[in-house]
């Protein structure tokens, strides 16, 4: 017998509906919510993942993969999808279906799981789009961050623009045939978390650091909400990196909030901060840094504006850099 709050495989449903159903069949259970991949769409402090809404501008026309990027500490994607693989529950699996249907409709591929998690420059990622007839492309790195296109048989771009992947997660679900080309229960390698950890650690960094001081330490130059560009950013006094390349101290009593100008002359060690004194200086070694001196001559040797703002700790970390 089926029900109203049935989600039948296969079934093409308004999202309004989908969300009606659910809430019928699992009344305690917080709603369902179409913003973001998973649903709920965000959650640091929770495993739970009831319902993966997939779109197919965002994730291509391979149902059983999933292409993540912007993941975060307040998303989760990484330990959420783990958590799933390694204890095989299932959960809610939705795709949009090509043209012509309407925008708001999505199809319900059933219950699903994650088979496996893979990095995009892995082999098995590799060898698994070239079996679908795809080619995944790394096109170019910006610093830390990866973009990639993945392209049909037709050498056609799938993306809309290059995307900056993390990671891919390839599920199984009652419309698909039983995945073949990786090997169940494949998890992502040091690399990837090794990135991820590094984006979340800096984005909590960058928050604190401008939480503490909220303007330059050197001129006073308080932040501009609106700015199109940050005006006034953290940096590490402290660089230091352990063997999976991810730095060492990544405290915000090893950060500074600088004026932009400022920081890449820091980070270039072409500015100094005395820890003792909190008065600025400037490297002489090079033809060239006597002309930087002099357009920075009026900073030269005085006191940092926010230097009561610095603590004990960092003035330690600045002194080590002598």
């Amino acid at each position: 017998m089926r029900f109203n709050y049935d989600l039948l495989p296969g079934d093409l449903l308004p999202f309004d509906e989908i969300a009606e159903r659910y809430s019928q069949k699992y009344p305690e259970d917080k709603s369902l919510t179409p913003h973001g991949l998973l649903s709920p769409s965000t959650s640091s402090k929770s495993w739970i993942i009831r319902a993966i809404f997939a779109s197919r501008d965002i994730h291509g026309a391979l149902e059983d993969v999933l292409f993540i990027s912007n993941d975060n500490e307040r998303k989760n994607y990484l330990q959420r999808f783990e958590h799933y693989l390694q204890r095989q529950e299932s959960f809610l699996y939705f795709r949009r279906p090509p043209a012509p249907a309407p925008w708001n409709v999505w199809k319900v591929m059933g219950e699903s799981k994650v088979v496996a998690m893979l990095d995009p420059a892995s082999i098995m990622a590799q060898s698994l789009m070239a079996q679908r007839g795809f080619t995944l492309s790394l096109l170019r790195t910006d610093e830390e961050e990866e973009y990639w296109q993945l392209y049909d048989a037709q050498s056609r771009p799938c993306f809309e623009y290059a995307r900056q992947l993390q990671f891919l997660v390839v599920l199984s679900s009652p419309l698909l045939p039983p995945t073949a080309g990786v090997m169940p229960g494949t998890q992502v390698g040091r690399r990837v978390k090794a990135r991820l950890w590094q984006r979340i650690s800096q984005q909590s960094f960058i928050s604190a650091v401008r939480e503490r001081y909220g303007a330059c330490v050197i001129t006073g130059t308080k932040v501009h909400e609106h700015a199109t560009h940050p005006w006034v950013e953290a940096c590490h006094i402290v660089t230091e990196e352990n063997e999976n390349g991810v730095l060492k101290d990544n405290s915000v009593d090893n950060g500074l909030f600088l004026r932009s100008d400022l920081q890449r002359l820091f980070a270039s060690h072409l500015l100094l901060i005395d820890g003792a004194t909190g008065r600025v200086a400037f490297r002489h070694s090079l033809p060239m840094d006597e002309e930087l001196s002099t357009a920075y001559q009026e900073l030269a040797g005085k006191t940092c504006a926010l230097w009561e703002q610095v603590p004990v700790a960092t003035r330690q970390r600045l002194l080590r850099l002598r």
